[in-house]
């Protein structure tokens, strides 16, 4: 990388940043597959959802596998669309703990993992490609 255009440098980073999302999403999206699959099986995990179910594990497995649908599809979609993926992998991070408790945690806690470092790789919208930010552009007028 050169010094010599610090947006290209930027731009890298975040790249790489964003890889390191998808690799992390995707390994916290497998353990939460796999902990959708293991609620199912469970009478109670004392999720929020336990009051509700008909059988209790049913509902709690059902909301866990939605949430981890869209902790896969976040996974997936960070490297296209760091915002977009950080919002997916939040709302599958924690409705997964809301859904079944402790055995989300350590699926968990890799989601959110990568919801943060996914929205450190989000590109400066004022940025122009060829002319710097917006704030160098005024400080040099």
């Amino acid at each position: 990388m050169s010094t010599d255009n610090p947006q290209a440098a930027v731009d890298a980073r975040q790249a790489q940043l964003r890889n390191w999302c998808a690799l992390i999403g995707g390994a916290g999206a497998v353990l939460s597959f796999l902990a959708a699959f293991r609620a199912f099986d469970v009478l109670s995990f004392g999720g929020l959802f336990d009051t509700f179910a008909p059988r209790a594990g049913t509902l709690n497995g059902g909301i866990a596998m939605l949430m981890a649908l869209i902790t896969i599809g976040g996974a997936i979609v960070v490297r296209r669309s760091p915002a977009l993926g950080s919002a997916l992998l939040y709302v599958g991070g924690c409705g997964g703990f809301l859904a079944c408790g402790g055995i989300w945690f350590i699926p968990g806690i890799l989601t959110l993992v990568a919801a943060n470092m996914a929205l450190w790789a989000i590109s400066d919208p004022f940025t122009h490609p060829h002319e710097g930010s917006a704030g160098a552009k005024a400080a040099r007028s």
